[in-house]
């Protein structure tokens, strides 16, 4: 039995989806994000091998005051704090076991089965994501054999300058908040 909960966790496609990119991430000679996706793959294949058993424990219902003023604070201080910079990282590894802890929980019970315009969506959001990832992943491979990020631009390098702005980075920030929000189904109907 334990022999098939070690499998599963290499079953999993999420496992694969950050091997592969922890493998890129050695190709490129980044050590930081090679630690960082080296844990989640590690976290992903832990999940899903069920090793731990139960003990994720059950979703957390979020105060709505406390969200907002979460999100209020932290877009303030990723706006007006340099990009890069220590206490940038300071600021997101704090609150990285807050958002594991409400994305990171079992999940029982019945599954509603999605209605076609929901599959449709899946299936549009799925490609999209699909062809970003190659792109991501072949322009990192091709810009390495050329020798230049700017021949095989990734995401990054094309939104850095944009970023590189207050205004553009507190777009970003207030992007990625929500989006946070939305995919952890914080501000759901009570």
């Amino acid at each position: 039995m334990q022999t098939n909960k070690w499998l599963a966790g290499f079953r999993n496609p999420w496992f694969w989806v950050f091997a592969i990119t922890t493998g890129l991430q050695v190709f490129r000679g980044s050590s930081k994000d090679t630690i960082i996706f080296s844990l989640c793959t590690v976290a992903v294949w832990i999940s899903a091998s069920g090793i731990l058993g139960n003990r994720f424990g059950k979703k957390i219902e979020v105060n709505r005051a406390w969200t907002f003023w979460g999100v209020v604070f932290f877009a303030v201080a990723l706006t007006v704090i340099d990009r890069h910079g220590y206490i940038h990282g300071v600021l997101v590894l704090a609150v990285l076991p807050v958002v594991l802890r409400l994305a990171w929980y079992t999940d029982t019970g019945p599954k509603d089965k999605p209605d076609p315009r929901m599959s449709r969506s899946r299936t549009l959001w799925t490609i999209l994501c699909l062809g970003i990832t190659a792109w991501e992943f072949m322009a990192n491979i091709l810009g390495q054999f050329a020798g230049s990020l700017k021949i095989y631009p990734t995401i990054s390098v094309l939104i850095d300058p944009l970023l590189d702005s207050k205004y553009g980075q507190a777009a970003f920030v207030i992007l990625w908040l929500a989006l946070g929000i939305g995919l952890l189904r914080i501000w759901g109907k009570k």
